[in-house]
């Protein structure tokens, strides 16, 4: 048993320390990310790119006598560069085409027309290349902060949910620890009114934590999430079986998937393992081959029934020991019931049948 008592603390510990990491990582996602870009809508891009070149090309002509000759592009590069950042690169292009126009056409001699010669083929495409290199760089830049604010969003999401999972967990575990603490009071007062039955009620106190680890461990999985509810069943029940040793014992499952939150889910496989583990048990004799069926309907709208059913010996010709572990077990399943706000009945006539009936919500 020291080996259930020791892991959770240890996996409590590496959760809130892995949840201090995510919690980090979200304070950092709320810093300001939206530098680039905030002219938004195609209509607001395009005609902010206009605006920018005739400014540009009226900056131009009045700074003309101000600058000697031979820079006819030099308010041009900012309008493209601001366009760009601003607006985004169908914009930026849009800018650097009118003010390759606006440029040859007003400031390269022969002013007025787009007369062509060696020295202007190469000034133009020389403007033409640093721009494409501008708008290839800060599209580039803006497409790498888009791909980090997004990984920062799934960050912050991942954080968030980690939180709450680390919120239900120690609950689950708090609750759990409550579960065996009362489990181990009763089986106290077992050995003291039996002593010589102390080997069996620890071995059964033993079998029953290893169950609940496995069952924890089981439904806080990542997968557990996307898995039917009749799958998680199947499951839980083959790994009673594993656990008590029962390969002689046949369990069939015939159950509805229905959604039930993780903490319902949990004290619900709790049940079905203590119950389905007392039919295993105390219904056959040693390495005689029995059944247990077990069948999970819907009754109306938001009521679900459980029936666990063997077909072994019931309970009335149960000896005084069998009796008194079974009704340590019946204890433990009528608390689960108790939990999950529904009643429970337990016929013995005919082997033993036990009827939960439960709210799903």
């Amino acid at each position: 048993m020291a080996r259930h008592a020791v892991g959770g603390p240890f996996l409590c510990l590496e959760i809130a320390k892995s949840c201090a990491r995510w919690q980090a990582t979200k304070t950092m996602t709320k810093l300001p990310r939206t530098l680039f870009q905030p002219v938004r809508g195609r209509v607001a891009g395009y005609s902010l790119a206009v605006a920018l070149v005739a400014l540009a090309t009226v900056i131009r002509s009045f700074a003309d006598h101000l600058l000697p000759p031979g820079f006819p592009f030099l308010t041009f590069f900012p309008a493209v560069i601001l366009t760009a950042f601003l607006a985004g690169r169908g914009p930026g292009w849009l800018c650097a085409v009118l003010s390759f126009l606006a440029s040859w056409y007003f400031f390269i001699p022969p002013l007025h027309s787009f007369g062509v010669s060696a020295p202007v083929a190469t000034a133009l495409a020389f403007f033409t290349g640093v721009v494409v290199v501008d708008i290839l760089l800060i599209d580039g830049l803006q497409q790498r902060q888009q791909r980090l604010v997004e990984s920062q969003q799934q960050l912050a999401a991942m954080a968030e949910q980690q939180s709450l999972l680390f919120q239900e967990l120690q609950h689950r575990v708090a609750n759990n620890l409550a579960s065996v603490s009362s489990m181990l009071r009763i089986q106290r007062r077992q050995i003291e009114r039996a002593p010589e039955l102390a080997i069996k009620v620890m071995e059964s106190a033993d079998q029953r934590i290893e169950l609940m680890g496995r069952v924890h461990r089981q439904l806080y999985h990542p997968a557990a999430r996307e898995t039917p509810l009749p799958e998680q069943i199947r499951s839980v029940v083959a790994q009673a079986q594993e656990v008590a040793g029962a390969s002689h014992v046949t369990v069939s499952v015939d159950a509805i998937d229905a959604p039930l939150a993780v903490d319902r889910m949990l004290t619900l496989m709790l049940l079905i393992t203590e119950v389905v583990n007392n039919s295993i048990k105390h219904a056959f004799a040693e390495g005689t081959p029995g059944e247990v069926r077990l069948t999970l309907d819907r009754i109306g709208d938001k009521q679900l029934r459980l029936v666990i059913s063997d077909n072994g010996r019931g309970l009335v010709t149960q000896p005084d020991a069998s009796q008194r572990h079974r009704g340590l077990g019946t204890a433990i399943t009528k608390g689960f019931a108790t939990q999950l706000g529904g009643t429970i009945e337990v016929d013995g006539s005919n082997g033993v049948t036990t009827v939960v009936v439960f709210p799903q919500g």
